[in-house]
């Protein structure tokens, strides 16, 4: 299975990350022509200093362009998890690791095979 991060900047974004509990996505500039059945765990932040959470997960359905978004592709899923609360993942062994794979969050939608990150993910989720 793929797995992908993607980060909410609420600042980005103009507000914090709001859980549907029901339609599961994010917008994203990136395209992949695999991202259908593949994972997209999301991390959102906030404060100062920065506190990193995991939100959300699911699982690719649909990629789409966005013509009328400031982002030109929205990815969707009709399977996954908005968590609640959000698990803060900031202070994990496996975080550094994944601030260098997705250079501090700054390189939008990443792939992860990193598998103490996919693994460090998945124990989030479901604690």
């Amino acid at each position: 299975m793929r797995h992908f991060v993607q980060y909410h900047n609420p600042e980005v974004m103009s507000r914090p990350y709001t859980p549907s509990h029901k339609n599961f996505g994010i917008v994203t500039d990136k395209f992949f022509r695999s991202l259908v059945g593949a994972t997209v765990w999301l991390v959102t932040s906030e404060g100062r200093p920065r506190h990193y959470y995991l939100c959300s997960t699911f699982t690719v359905d649909k990629v789409e362009r966005d013509n009328a978004g400031r982002f030109r592709n929205r990815v969707s899923g009709s399977v996954g998890q908005d968590l609640d609360p959000f698990v803060e993942i900031g202070e994990m062994p496996w975080f550094p690791e994944l601030l260098k794979v997705t250079g501090n969050f700054g390189l939008g939608l990443q792939p992860i095979s990193n598998k103490a990150i996919i693994q460090g993910f998945e124990k989030a989720a479901s604690s």
